[in-house]
């Protein structure tokens, strides 16, 4: 049995820590590397007004990076859990984006996106933040 290249997912809404969908991430095999931020700024919006966010790769009107907390996974687990999850690709796209972790490394992981511009802009550029202290 050969072992599947492991690939690396940055989550920025419901599949961070102690969020609503976190155990997706237990469903794909996932192990949490850490923390860090989108090496680009990026714009994080709360989707249409819905109870979750999107991220557009095509704006950066925010001229801040969105925190994500990355995953290690394999490819059964991207394309199963995570992207059943997203609708990928009938609803959410899905990009490979640097993220500059914590610790000072940086990975290539991929990311979910919708690249419409929302109303609702998540101005900290931190979905977890903007639940508990910006008050959703």
């Amino acid at each position: 049995m050969t072992e599947q290249k492991k690939v690396f997912v940055a989550t920025y809404g419901s599949l961070r820590v102690g969020m609503q969908n976190f155990v997706v991430n237990e469903n794909a095999g996932a192990k949490h590397i850490g923390q860090g931020i989108t090496c680009k700024n990026i714009d994080l919006f709360r989707y249409r007004g819905a109870y979750f966010p999107s991220v557009s790769l095509a704006h950066d009107e925010n001229q801040k990076p969105v925190v994500v907390d990355v995953f290690e996974t394999d490819m059964a687990g991207l394309t199963g859990p995570y992207d059943r999850l997203e609708g990928y690709p009938d609803f959410y796209n899905r990009t490979e984006v640097d993220v500059c972790m914590d610790d000072g490394s940086m990975v290539t992981a991929w990311i979910y996106h919708i690249d419409e511009k929302q109303e609702e802009l998540v101005a900290s550029g931190d979905w977890v933040k903007y639940n508990t202290v910006e008050g959703v």
